[in-house]
């Protein structure tokens, strides 16, 4: 397969965005979501491992979220000569779950992922969710938090501290045996994001795309594994944000269950 010229094309039903073609290849197996905010630094070391992956006949999508730095323009760069690339960029910043909604609309596979630019893990590792969703799971997660990953976090104290504790919250308000809520490293079956709908538009997306999945009855599988620590740039994620949008996701959770609890108990469906 031959690479094609890169072209930016303006989309007519979202003024912020533009694609960047780079193949016409056939249907991949798997679509990868690679969201990216000032992360220009990190990007050729990325490309490099993902090299690696390319006999798997995936397709990469970045979403350049706005970034002040030359991500797009070292992402552009790069898709010129490597026909697994397609490119998109959000003219402004508009946050992680905006990002992630413009990567599914572009993806084309029957199994899509979403993996961090900063390689906080490992994106060689990305074979083992797609399997767990190609064997029967609807959603596949990374799990830093499951009890048999032994490895030390390499995330800041206070952010592990967080994730650890709001997941706790949502695995005993959904009562399931899923540990690690806050992953964005995953693989989904395509029904699952076509027909889940999420609102957040920062990093509580990524919680908000698991709990509504699972509140509509989509089977999750988790992996354990190490979250390392980041090499290039800075964590985006804004603690404050942070605790507010998980505060407002507990919150609906807990009345969705316990309203579906209330139906149960007079006898309605």
């Amino acid at each position: 397969m031959s690479a094609q010229p890169a072209v930016s094309l303006p989309l007519e039903s979202e003024p912020h965005v533009q694609l960047t073609t780079v193949s016409a290849s056939l249907t991949p197996p798997v679509s990868v979501v690679v969201p990216c905010y000032d992360e220009a630094e990190g990007i050729p070391s990325l490309l490099e491992r993902l090299e690696a992956m390319t006999p798997l006949g995936w397709e990469f999508i970045f979403v350049d979220d706005g970034s002040s730095d030359g991500t797009f323009t070292t992402l552009l760069g790069a898709a010129r000569t490597r026909p697994w690339m397609r490119v998109v960029t959000h003219g402004t910043n508009l946050g992680l779950g905006a990002a992630m909604r413009t990567g599914f609309e572009h993806a084309r596979a029957p199994i899509v992922c979403t993996m961090d630019s900063d390689c906080t893990y490992v994106p060689e590792r990305l074979p083992e969710l797609v399997r767990l969703v190609e064997q029967g799971a609807d959603i596949a997660t990374a799990s830093p938090w499951h009890p048999d990953n032994d490895a030390p976090t390499g995330a800041g104290r206070f952010r592990s501290a967080l994730s650890r504790a709001v997941s706790r919250l949502y695995k005993r308000l959904v009562g399931q045996d899923v540990h690690t809520f806050t992953c964005l490293y995953r693989a989904y079956r395509r029904e699952v994001i076509e027909r889940t709908q999420f609102r957040a538009t920062g990093f509580a997306a990524v919680t908000e795309l698991l709990l509504r999945g699972m509140l509509s009855g989509a089977s999750v599988r988790e992996v354990p594994m190490e979250l390392g620590a980041r090499r290039f740039g800075r964590s985006k994620l804004n603690i404050g944000d942070a605790i507010l949008s998980h505060l407002a996701l507990l919150v609906m959770t807990a009345l969705v269950v316990s309203g579906r609890w209330a139906r149960g108990r007079i006898g309605l469906p």
